[in-house]
């Protein structure tokens, strides 16, 4: 049984009181994840000008009826959401000139919009941007599909994961969506550090940046391009430096933390085929919360004993390429944010 100190219970006092980031100079953590909303969208978004070119470029096609659907695809991390999010906020600013009602639809509501389109409440013409909408495909594709193929009122602009969207193209309800793609690209290292840069300056108490030199350049080079990777490990780099006492980030540090995490790249022809369909599997299904998956549900999707899959999935966390975590007394594991993208790029160039 765990036995509980009075430190125990003084630190966790003193966190409600003061953040511990105050020893590095922050009024909270900076990096906790978040999803943007309203003025936020904009205002930590980083300019992506030749995905907003073509985005302005396709607007008039698709409000017109030219095309049915927009994609925005690019692999997990790469700031689809916030990409989404960005335009919706920005187009809700001229929503009557542009005679369409803009919303917001997910998995979690996409079965309600639908209800009322089929029983006729849904009255004037509609603009969807639907986030991860490789969830609505697995469980509503023929409903999304007739609402595409019938009903010239309704647009869509959709985020996939460029993983799935590369395997949707198989599949026989392909043909009907007659889609315009915009590619979410990797960002470079000057896109990345402002990405954190922004977060930093929005937190910091006294305006004292504790990250020094080139330790937010390391971090970007490490990141390769991926802003969900920038900042999850700077968010472990932030911990890694309260854990030594550190009260400035400087390359020192960042190499060290670098270094000990054993944060290494992997090959993937390495990997055993069950590990690749391991990977396969976790990409596919892991939910829009990044709350991973179980050994149970691999173990399904595999079509073998719970044994093998939970062999499988510790030999990944083994090699670092998968992360573990207990929620709810349930064990869940998820791809490591450095290896997302070289995960997804494999698949998609295999498929």
């Amino acid at each position: 049984m765990l036995n509980t100190t009075d430190s125990f219970g003084k630190k966790v006092l003193k966190g409600l009181e003061v953040s511990e980031f105050s020893e590095l100079g922050f009024k909270k953590n900076p990096f906790l994840p978040y999803i943007p909303k309203d003025n936020e969208a904009i205002k930590f978004f980083i300019n992506r000008s030749d995905e907003i070119g073509l985005l302005i470029r396709y607007l008039p096609e698709l409000i017109n009826g030219f095309i049915p659907i927009l994609v925005l695809n690019g692999s997990k991390g790469i700031g689809k959401t916030h990409f989404l999010v960005y335009i919706y906020n920005e187009l809700k600013y001229i929503e009557e000139d542009i005679g369409h009602e803009i919303r917001m639809i997910n998995k979690d509501n996409f079965k309600e919009f639908y209800d009322q389109y089929k029983v006729g409440k849904i009255t004037k013409k509609q603009l969807l941007l639907t986030d991860d909408t490789e969830r609505i495909w697995e469980k509503f594709k023929e409903e999304f599909v007739e609402m595409i193929d019938s009903n010239n009122q309704i647009k869509f602009i959709s985020a996939w994961k460029s993983s799935a969207w590369n395997q949707i193209k198989q599949d026989n309800f392909y043909s009907s969506l007659k889609p315009s793609c915009i590619k979410i690209p990797k960002l470079s290292k000057i896109h990345l550090i402002k990405i954190v840069s922004e977060r930093i300056k929005d937190c910091l108490i006294d305006n004292q940046n504790p990250f020094e030199g080139e330790s937010l350049n390391i971090m970007a080079k490490f990141s390769e391009g991926v802003p969900y990777s920038m900042v999850y490990f700077c968010e472990q780099l932030l911990h890694f430096s309260l854990n030594k006492n550190k009260k400035k980030i400087d390359s020192e540090i960042t190499n060290k933390f670098i270094n000990e995490l054993n944060l290494k790249k992997f090959d993937m022809t390495s990997l055993s085929p069950s590990q690749l369909k391991v990977l396969r599997i976790l990409l596919n299904i892991n939910n829009s919360k990044n709350r991973g998956s179980t050994s149970s549900e691999v173990a399904e999707e595999l079509e073998i004993g719970r044994t093998g899959a939970l062999s499988h999935l510790k030999d990944l966390v083994r090699k670092r390429i998968l992360d573990e975590k207990l929620e709810n007394k349930k064990r869940f594991y998820y791809i490591s944010p450095s290896h997302i993208e070289k995960i997804e790029s494999y698949f998609v160039g295999e498929d």
